[in-house]
């Protein structure tokens, strides 16, 4: 039994899911072992929101430096295209996660994070290449329990 062929739409949207699975795990591995790089994440345009605090593009990266070591757990990953032109595949991503994440030696707390991934117009010709345009991050506390009564 031959398998029905995928839509160009589908295409987009398993390659998205791809694609951010890719730039998450590399993200997240440069962020816990490597963190003076990540400005290279970054370019004069992007947007960071760091705990709900506006950070400009060029305080990134201290930013970055001024927190201890992490250690990130990803619990949930998800990806979306934002379809610019279909034909030439052209198209940018919304990639969500969450998880936990410990700072230096610490209990790991739980945070959630978006980003807006565009295509790096140094390398034109690479469609596999992203910057971040558009970084959320937000460690999340968790509801007191309930008590029962």
């Amino acid at each position: 039994m031959e398998g029905k062929q995928m839509s160009p739409e589908q295409q987009m949207v398993l390659l998205a899911s791809l694609q951010a699975k890719t730039f998450i795990q590399l993200y997240i591995t440069i962020a816990d072992t490597q963190r003076e790089n990540l400005w290279h994440f970054y370019r004069k345009n992007s947007v960071l929101i760091w705990n709900g605090i506006p950070v400009p593009a060029d305080k990134i990266q201290r930013t970055f430096k001024s927190l201890p070591g992490t250690k990130h757990h990803i619990d949930s990953l998800d990806a979306q295209p934002i379809i610019r032109d279909l034909k030439k595949k052209h198209f940018a991503l919304v990639v969500t996660t969450s998880g936990r994440v410990a700072y230096g030696t610490g209990k790991p707390v739980r945070f959630h994070q978006s980003f807006v991934l565009e295509r790096n117009p140094d390398v034109p010709n690479d469609p596999t290449k992203f910057y971040i345009l558009s970084h959320n991050f937000r460690n999340r506390k968790d509801p007191p329990r309930s008590r029962r009564r």
